[in-house]
This record gives C-alpha cells, structure tokens and sequence, in this order.
C-alpha cells in the first residue's frame, strides 16, 4: 500500500522524505544486533544486581525512545493520509472554465465527446470528472451552441442565471448574457425541457421552436422558429427581433470587440428587428444611422453615437 501511494506522483515522495527527516530528528537509536537469548542470560546472571539494573534502565530508556519515535512517525504518517484523503473532494469538485474573449467565437470539445460553440463574451464552467457524475452539468454565462452526447443514463443539464434546460441527446441554443433582460433557449433537434428558479415544471421544446423568458416580468413563452435561426450566430449571422438598442450595442461590442459611447442620449424604448449576414461594423452602422437618425464616428476602438433620440412611444 504504501509502495503504490509513493509511487502515485512525485509529491508523495517528497512528503515521505519529510517524514524520514523528521522521523531521525525525534532520536537516533543504536544499531540493534540479534544476540542469541541464552548467552543474553548467562551474561545477565554472571553480573551484579547493579549492573543488572543499569542495564535494565538502558533497555527501558532505549525502548522508551523507541516508542516516542515510532509513535511521531505513526501519527505523521496517519496526519499526512487524512491530510491526502481530505484533498481529494476538493480535486473532484474542481471546476474547468472555457471561455470565447470580446470579437471572438470557440469551439470546446467536452470530456463526453459534446461540442460547444461559445458566441463572444461567453463562458462554461464544468466539474473536471465530469463523465464521472450521474448529471452531466455545465454552467452557462452568455450565449452557446451544443451539440450533445446521447447518454439516457446521464442527463445532460445547461444552468444559466436561475434557468435550467435539461436534454439526453439533441442540438440546441441557449442565450443567456448577465446584461440582457431575457433568455433564450431554441432548439434544432431532439427535445429539451427547461425549468426556472420561479417554477420546477418544465417547459419543453422540439425542434423549430424557441422559448424566450422574460428576467423582469418572470414570464416565459413559446414560439415557431426557423430551424436555420436556432445557430445562425455560428455562421456570423446577427439576428434582432424587437431587441432593446441597448442590448443592440452590446452585441455588437462582444461580436466586434469595440466599446460604443452613446454620451448622454436616452435611447430607451428603441427597438431594431433587423439581419446582419456577416456585415462589416461601418456596414452595420449605416443601417442603424438611418433607422435612428443617428451619427457615428470611430476613434480607434471606441464608436461615439449622436443623434436621434428617446423611443419611448415605440413599441
């Protein structure tokens, strides 16, 4: 046993060594020497009962030593066995995070075979034995494209800001930014059944249809979508639908990696519903100047908005 755990990794022969200093610090005990039992008595006989007891004290003070020794070792050996069995939850529990930076999208293969397409701005989180568990769980922040592993065994679950969507094997989308007030989960094959943290009966979905959550109102609903839209962003397509500019702009500053200063101007209640088929950023501007009546100028990374005005009205 301890042969194996010495030979486990390199660290537990360094803390063996350690154990070894410390174990000859505690004392060091005269070489023993296997003597014959009866000449030991003839010569104890042949000697006085001083003598006798001189030696005695020597045998008691060796085996006293002895015992103080192996029992620092002992209770090394046993502190340093809980201390590598402590470890070893924490290592299970250990948590990998793979994440696509500002104007840039990743592909991340995961330990089941699943592939993930993050959209900019985005990042997972997944337990290192994460074939080892009973649910196969990732944690979501941003937007992501799966394509899973079928596993009936080991349910396959996306957790994103208090939205679960639970799948076994199928290909989906879900949407799920800090920043935008609702999520999106769409799915283009299989089945998918998704639950909030404001009700445990999930929702299901097949394929062609979308499941948009309001954050603020806690109110989700269903539509029919085309299955192309469902990753349209993977092939560098933006789709709005009735989107906050808002929420417009920060897509834009993910996807192209820009920052955009709109200074004082309110544009809240202004709404784009509008396609960007791997345009250019000047070509996206154009649209957006002529819908809103807006400028924009670039100074080096950063795009300065002026013009238009409150869309309040809008709806």
């Amino acid at each position: 046993m301890l042969d194996a755990w010495l030979i486990e990794n390199r660290g537990h022969q360094e803390e063996y060594l350690k154990i070894q200093v410390l174990w000859r610090l505690t004392g060091k005990l005269p070489a023993q020497q296997q003597l014959d039992f009866e000449t030991v008595r003839e010569r104890i006989s042949e000697t006085s009962p001083a003598a006798q007891l001189t030696l005695a004290d020597n045998v008691a003070r060796w085996w006293k030593y002895g015992l103080v020794a192996a029992m620092t070792g002992i209770f090394l050996l046993t502190a340093l066995f809980y201390y590598q069995a402590a470890q070893n939850p924490a290592q299970s529990e250990e948590w990998v995070s793979k994440s696509a930076g500002p104007g840039k999208m990743s592909r991340v293969l995961l330990p089941d075979s699943t592939a993930v397409w993050l959209n900019s701005g985005s990042e997972i989180r997944y337990k290192r034995d994460f074939r080892d568990n009973k649910l196969r769980l990732v944690k979501l922040k941003g937007e992501a494209y799966f394509e899973v592993t079928h596993d009936s065994s080991h349910p396959f679950v996306v957790s994103s800001a208090g939205m679960n969507t639970t799948v076994y094997g199928t290909s989906f989308n879900v949407r799920a930014y800090d920043t935008e007030g609702v999520m999106v989960v769409a799915v283009n094959s299989g089945k998918v059944g998704v639950t909030t943290s404001e009700t445990t009966k999930a929702v299901f979905l097949l394929p062609s249809e979308k499941l948009i959550y309001d954050r603020g109102k806690s109110v989700a609903h269903k539509i029919s979508i085309s299955s192309s839209d469902v990753d349209s962003w993977v092939s560098g397509e933006l789709i709005f639908e009735q989107t906050p500019f808002n929420e417009v702009f920060e897509a834009l500053e993910r996807k192209y990696n820009i920052k955009i200063n709109t200074g004082k101007t309110n544009y809240t209640g202004c709404k784009l519903t509008a396609r960007f088929r791997n345009k250019s950023i000047n070509e996206v501007l154009k649209t957006l100047n002529l819908s809103m009546n807006i400028r924009s100028k670039f100074v080096g990374q950063t795009i300065y908005i002026e013009g238009g005005g409150s869309c309040s009205s809008n709806k």
